[in-house]
């Protein structure tokens, strides 16, 4: 074990040396041959798809607006005056209720892109 570290030191100096442009004498090649494999640890996986975002609604007026509220107690005091203050400022606006677990799931996320122009999403306690 104590040869192996060795080596590995002199190997690791060497390159140091060669990289910095130093020039340096061979060192004799040890009794048994040691292979490095070097991994890239920055791995193999590709990113995600990417979905630019869509353009802002610049107005509400006529619109179809969804609010999802994952139940958090108290939440629902909040969506109403929400909901209650849209109404009042877009009394053309319809206001569409959603509630479910924090994750909307592929299935609901497709239904409500279906359904509503924008969308509001609270999670919080």
């Amino acid at each position: 074990m104590r040869r192996l570290t060795q080596c590995l030191i002199a190997i690791f100096l060497s390159c140091l040396c060669a990289s910095a442009g130093a020039r340096t004498t061979p060192t004799p090649a040890p009794a048994n041959k040691v292979t490095i494999e070097v991994l890239n640890p920055r791995g193999e996986i590709p990113p995600p798809p990417f979905f630019p975002p869509r353009a802002r609604i610049t107005d509400l007026a006529g619109k179809r607006i969804g609010i999802y509220w994952i139940s958090k107690p108290g939440g629902n005091n909040f969506w109403d005056v929400i909901e209650g203050l849209l109404k009042e400022r877009y009394p053309s606006a319809k206001v569409l209720r959603y509630r479910g677990p924090f994750d909307l799931g592929e299935k609901m996320a497709a239904n409500v892109a279906k359904e509503v122009d924008t969308f509001l999403y609270g999670v919080g306690d």
